[in-house]
């Protein structure tokens, strides 16, 4: 109905025009045929004489009009109809949709009516065995999947709660219960016990789901299955467990349109809890650390892959079929793939390293593996072991942009790193910076995860970025090249709290606030090595990830951390875990002045009149200036372009104006205050200034 509108169309090196291309060309012919009875109609109406009318000139039209004209438009009228017949056929009977607004009341009728089954005691995931048939040229997916599950809790379970995706056919075979109760439209149900499971207990249950695409649609649904390059997470091919806070609406006015009461982002911080940390933010208290067996298989021209290892291969009716087994118990998250690949492999100290990528996308691989390499040498050299047998970056088509990591499993977008010109070696780029995040993941929220509430993210995003800001500095020759890779997490953040609608908080208390956990987190984290040294904050890393590595809940909070990184600390510099962590810290630095003269030794003295000032913020963004006492860098650069930086100095800052003099062995361009852009400063363009000849 909106004229001239199609399905959104996206062509992909690997998967081509995708599902879409069927839909939108059936739209445009459909707009088309539309456009042609308009020009039929406008030249209908057409001036012809002294008639101006529009109802005189619509009853005259058919007497004026020729049969070749009239056959014409009803050939057209015709076609265009069977077309329209044709288009509402597929995308609204075969394949029904909501709009925006439907899916909203849905989602608010599903937190009404089942919000009271978010706390009910349900029985968690110790093992996963899935056994998966993907069918590219169908799309179509066939998921069997047997789950061992235990009854934890202290109480007895008599019903167990899914929350399941009508998009899915799902059958769930639980031994000794029945189906009690399913709402179909809200997809849920409720499978009631003829025994109650006791404290202690276990049973396995089956689960089938099926999807299989029928003609098209109006928006493509399942974008992620293709006829190449099918990339399936467990969240999406599993029914969920219990009630789903994730369809809950977040934004707080629509929520209170709804008469919904306020939602939280994240429970509250809390210090030496028990109960309230039995749950990590990843599993939602579904699961643990599980065993993941899977054996998928796939056409005989795609590779299959899923987490752990590859034990076994072989060839059956036509299809590739693929048995791994996670090397290491794993939280229930992970991935399963199928495409057309080429595979680059490299051996690296008993790790198998391999880059799973379509064969147009070869100049990247070797600079891909690198990256790999680097990563993990230095977490393994600062963090600990790695704990797979398996390294993994598989490439999946451009239907969307990011990375992701899973055990031992890294998916990476065509268009976020295979595609990428690198030919400038000194420039830095996406494909180590990202790899290595994703590496880092292996450590941050695979092998220790946070608990659910306040703080969760720093222990997984925040180090992940710091992680990877690290590798880059062992890479880079020029140390003020890691000032690129620095202002981008620093405008992120200052970008986000400029935005921020609900409430911003201290980094120790992060709401899984993209801004605050991957772009304040690294840069504070990447401050505080050149503050007190890299080898203490991975220290503090190191012993927090050993206190925590692969172990049960209760799960670690943000405070656990901080009772590691605080003795690292020196108690000169034990104000910086408070402004910058504990509290919501920015700067105003400024370089007012900077005079140079030439001594008579040959060297050159720079004098330097600065402005700084600290600023103190609250979660509604109001902002107060404090006093400062702070340890600040000043510095000299060689060039203009601030590439060579000759001298640097660590001060104490305890004015807001004050001037410092140094010395530097050749002619000074510019002078800076906080030159390797460390303290988050409100506005960072005036803290340099060149350096004038001194009359």
């Amino acid at each position: 109905l909106n004229i001239g509108n199609a399905p959104r169309l996206m062509y992909s090196d690997i998967s081509g025009w995708g599902p879409g291309l069927a839909s939108t060309l059936w739209f445009n012919f459909y707009w088309l045929l539309f456009s042609f009875i308009c020009l039929f109609a406008a030249a209908s109406l057409w001036n012809r004489g002294v008639i101006t009318s529009i109802k005189q000139k619509i009853k005259n039209a058919p007497k004026q009009l020729p049969k070749v004209y009239k056959r014409a438009l009803t050939l057209v009228s015709v076609l265009w109809l069977i077309v329209a017949a044709y288009v509402f056929y597929n995308t609204q009977i075969l394949n029904s949709y909501k709009d925006s607004k439907e899916r909203e009341l849905e989602y608010v009728n599903y937190e009404k009516k089942y919000k009271k089954y978010e706390k009910a005691a349900l029985p968690k995931i110790q093992e996963m065995e899935y056994f998966i048939d993907i069918f590219p040229n169908e799309r179509a997916v066939d998921v069997k999947a047997i789950a061992k599950m235990k009854n934890e809790t202290q109480v007895p379970i008599d019903s167990i709660y899914f929350t399941v995706d009508d998009t899915w056919k799902t059958d769930i075979q639980i031994p000794g219960a029945q189906l009690a109760f399913e709402d179909k439209e809200l997809g849920f149900r409720i499978y009631k016990l003829k025994e109650p499971m006791q404290p202690g207990d276990s049973f396995t249950i089956n689960i089938t789901n099926r999807f299989a695409a029928k003609g098209f649609e109006n928006s493509v649904q399942k974008a992620n299955i293709l006829e190449n390059g099918t990339f399936l997470n467990n969240m999406e091919i599993m029914p969920g467990l219990g009630y789903d806070e994730n369809m809950e609406i977040s934004d707080p006015n629509k929520r209170k349109k709804y008469k919904l009461p306020t939602k939280e982002r994240m429970p509250a911080l809390q210090a030496n809890c028990t109960d309230k940390c039995m749950v990590n933010y990843l599993s939602s208290g579904h699961s643990d650390y599980i065993n993941v067996s899977t054996t998928i298989s796939t056409s005989s021209d795609q590779i299959a892959i899923a987490p752990g290892s590859l034990i076994k291969e072989w060839q059956e009716n036509g299809r590739n079929y693929y048995q791994y087994k996670v090397d290491q118990p794993s939280q229930n998250f992970y991935t399963f793939m199928s495409a057309r690949y080429e595979v680059a492999k490299r051996k690296w100290k008993g790790v198998d390293l391999e880059v799973y990528y379509d064969k147009k996308h070869s100049v990247n691989i070797e600079k891909m593996l690198d990256a790999m390499e680097r990563s993990l040498e230095y977490y393994t050299t600062h963090f600990g072991p790695y704990y797979h047998k398996q390294c993994r970056i598989i490439e999946f088509p451009r239907y969307a942009t990011f990375a992701q990591a899973f055990p031992g499993t890294m998916p990476y977008s065509e268009s976020f790193g295979f595609i990428i010109n690198l030919e400038n070696e000194e420039k830095n780029n996406v494909v180590d910076a990202v790899i290595a995040h994703e590496i880092a993941h292996q450590w941050w929220a695979h092998q220790v995860v946070g608990a659910y509430m306040q703080g969760a993210t720093l222990l997984s995003e925040s180090f992940s970025e710091y992680s990877s800001l690290m590798t880059m500095k062992s890479l880079t020759k020029n140390p003020m090249k890691m000032r690129e890779f620095i202002k981008y997490d620093y405008d992120r953040y200052l970008n986000g709290r400029s935005t921020e609608v609900e409430k911003e908080l201290p980094l120790y208390l992060v709401e899984n606030q993209m801004y605050i956990h991957y772009g304040k987190g690294s840069v504070i984290l990447y401050a505080l090595q050149d503050y007190i040294g890299e080898d203490k904050v991975n220290l503090a890393l190191k012993n927090f990830l050993e206190a925590y590595r692969y172990q049960a809940p209760p799960y670690p909070t943000s405070l656990n951390f901080l009772s590691y990184l605080e003795p690292q600390v020196p108690d000169s510099l034990k104000y910086l875990v408070t402004d910058w962590i504990k509290e919501i810290t920015l700067y105003d630095l400024r370089m007012e002045a900077a005079r140079y003269k030439k001594l008579p030794n040959g060297k050159y003295q720079v004098n330097m009149d600065i402005y700084a000032s600290k600023i103190k913020a609250d979660s509604i963004g109001k902002e107060t200036i404090v006093p400062i006492n702070d340890w600040i860098d000043i510095g000299v650069f060689a060039d203009k372009a601030e590439k060579r930086l000759l001298a640097e100095k660590r001060v104490k800052i305890n004015k807001e104006r004050m001037s410092w003099t140094l010395e530097v062995d050749s002619l000074p361009a510019k002078a800076a205050i906080d030159p390797k852009m460390l303290l988050i400063d409100k506005v960072y363009d005036d803290n340099s200034k060149t350096v004038e000849s001194k009359k």
